[in-house]
């Protein structure tokens, strides 16, 4: 009996090393490799097949996942909940979402338990409609409840009795993820303590990337077609989630439904260094119920983004409007860490431009007049650096792909940066004459003086970039709203950045003197001489910002890392380091009239 013992223990202990150790392996194979969540919204009038709605859009949305799951690496699937019309008093309509949803869970080659999924509960699942308590859920948990989800590896666990709030675990790309599911509760029976277990929940799976899916969170965008043109606003669910869990790091997305017409919104906000993206999608006012249309979010992690892509299955179509097809930032954000990158790859690239001419790396693209200014940023909010300059003989912006915006006049400062915390860069210029901000939208601010150096940053983690200003005559900065920090001594070139990739700017000069660099808090790093052009950036993708210095004799940049990259430029040209800080470094780190 013994022997036995030790067999049986000893082919259990390998096979669970063996699978240990395949999983190990797979999970470095899917390391940085591009993955999909699916993404379905309401489908009441499919399963009630109403206002032209018929459950055969819906599946062949699921049909759609099934057939495209390698091709697009589908990891996950996602209902935002409206699954039927009339929740309890509507058995019928749960048997459609069962044909419909169901066949995901075919076994499939390495999925023996077919394509993960969960469901969100809405307001129309729910009977009476609206409640979280009052109202039942008796068919969303005889189809979609506990034990028919207990015993599949991807299923978490449930808040109380039923399965109307829930999480899954899944993994893609190498990345681990949790996705919580809070009921619909727009009446507020049990928001509280929704909110409280998922709190339990995102701290006991802190090492887990984390995704809210509720029902309803905010509403459409300001302007259909366009994320560009003001933020979707919060609902009092949404807001009163948001305000609970944004104090956990590990969540970056919430996903929702239930506001139909346009049927799509996206809002981001950032808290302590931690940005919280939220996608609304919902179809269900557009023809046959909703046309079909789902949404494909792609993670690409080797680039650090989210690719957004809304089709119809049924009708074979794609919708390629701005809130439709769109690509964000996955984690690193262009207010912290992402700067200089023209690609999307998730790195820092160097550029120069004079007398209209940009070189990025190695492509050379006229935009541009020889008497701008070379201001590139992330205008369009897809973390990529676009082309743009600042015309000083007119005080105006021209970004590429948009029309000239004034703004300004001669003498000005162009410091165009990420005002209000959308993500989306803000044209601005600051006037040494009155040492006046003037933001794109806002009043004018006053703050500085004369004989300073501005450097506009989000130094406190917000997402929002601050007005701010290192004061030539004591070396002090004058952060708007934050405060004042005595940093550096004369002859110190300001740059900040983010060092630590904590998502705030650190304070930071750059002594020429010495070839150091003195990041405030953090140990001084040697790097570059007299000669050398500061030129800080995510050189390597590691989501850290790192010390780099261009050295204008060989032509090359070297990294704190290590890293040489070769660019063949002046001093003068390179836009690796804003501009009014490059003016003060080109007049021999004094002040500039």
């Amino acid at each position: 009996m013994k022997i036995k013992h030790i067999i049986g223990f000893f082919l259990v202990y390998s096979c669970s090393s063996l699978m240990a150790f395949k999983s190990a392996s797979n999970d470095e194979r899917q390391k940085g490799k591009s993955f999909s969540i699916a993404v379905i919204p309401d489908t009441q009038y499919n399963t009630k097949e109403s206002q032209g709605g018929s459950n055969a859009l819906f599946e062949a949305q699921t049909q759609w996942i099934i057939e495209n799951r390698e091709k697009e690496n589908i990891a996950y699937v996602i209902h935002l909940g409206d699954i039927t019309d009339d929740g309890d008093s509507a058995p019928k309509q749960w048997e459609n979402a069962v044909k419909a949803m169901y066949p995901l869970e075919k076994p499939q080659p390495g999925l023996p338990n077919g394509i993960p999924y969960g469901m969100a509960v809405g307001n129309h699942d729910q009977y009476p409609s609206q409640f979280a308590i009052s109202g039942k859920t008796y068919y969303y948990n005889k189809y979609f409840g506990i034990d028919h989800f207990k015993g599949r590896p991807y299923y978490g666990d449930h808040y109380g009795e039923d399965n109307d709030s829930h999480y899954d675990l899944f993994s893609g790309g190498g990345i681990d993820f949790v996705a919580i599911y809070l009921e619909f509760d727009a009446f507020d029976e049990n928001i509280d303590a929704l909110n409280n277990w998922a709190v339990e929940v995102l701290e006991k799976y802190a090492d887990r990337k984390a995704i809210i899916v509720s029902h309803y969170l905010i509403s459409n965008n300001k302007l259909a077609g366009t994320n560009l043109a003001g933020e979707a606003s919060f609902g009092k669910q949404g807001q009163r989630i948001y305000d609970r869990l944004k104090t956990k790091p590990n969540v970056f997305m919430m996903l929702c439904g239930h506001v139909g017409d346009n049927g799509e919104g996206f809002r981001q906000d950032t808290y302590a260094g931690s940005t919280i993206k939220t996608f609304l999608s919902d179809y269900q006012s557009r023809p046959m119920g909703g046309n079909g249309l789902m949404r494909l979010m792609t993670f690409h992690p080797d680039r650090d983004i989210i690719q957004v892509k809304t089709l119809s299955p049924y009708h074979k179509t794609y919708e390629r409007d701005g809130d439709s097809e769109f690509v964000k930032p996955l984690f690193r954000e262009a207010a912290a860490t992402r700067i200089f990158d023209f690609n999307n790859d998730g790195t820092s690239e160097m550029a120069s431009f004079e007398m209209g001419a940009w070189q990025i790396g190695d492509t050379a693209i006229n935009f541009g007049g020889k008497e701008d200014i070379a201001v590139p940023a992330n205008y369009y909010g897809d973390g990529k650096a676009s082309l743009a300059v600042f015309h000083k003989k007119t005080g105006s912006f021209e970004i590429q792909g948009k029309e000239i915006a004034p703004l300004g006049k001669v003498g000005d400062i162009p410091v165009p940066a990420d005002y209000d915390g959308d993500g989306i860069t803000d044209l601005a210029v600051w006037r040494p004459s009155n040492s006046t901000w003037y933001i794109q939208d806002k009043e004018p601010l006053k703050h500085g003086w004369t004989e300073s150096i501005p450097v506009p940053a989000d130094y406190d983690g917000d997402g929002k970039a601050e007005p701010a200003i290192v004061r030539l005559s004591n070396y002090t900065w004058y952060i708007s709203e934050l405060g004042n920090v005595p940093f550096g001594q004369t002859g110190d070139i300001p740059i900040p950045a983010d060092y630590d990739g904590d998502g705030r700017v650190d304070i930071a000069v750059y002594r020429p003197s010495t070839g150091e660099w003195l990041i405030h808090g953090k140990p001084t790093i040697k790097l570059g001489d007299k000669q050398s052009l500061p030129v800080p950036g995510d050189y390597d993708g590691t989501g850290k910002v790192q010390a780099a210095v261009f050295d204008p004799a060989t032509k090359k940049v070297h990294t704190a890392s290590g890293k040489e990259l070769v660019f063949n430029a002046s001093v003068e040209s390179i836009v690796n380091l804003p501009y009014a800080i490059k003016r003060f470094y080109l007049a021999g780190n004094k002040y500039v009239e």
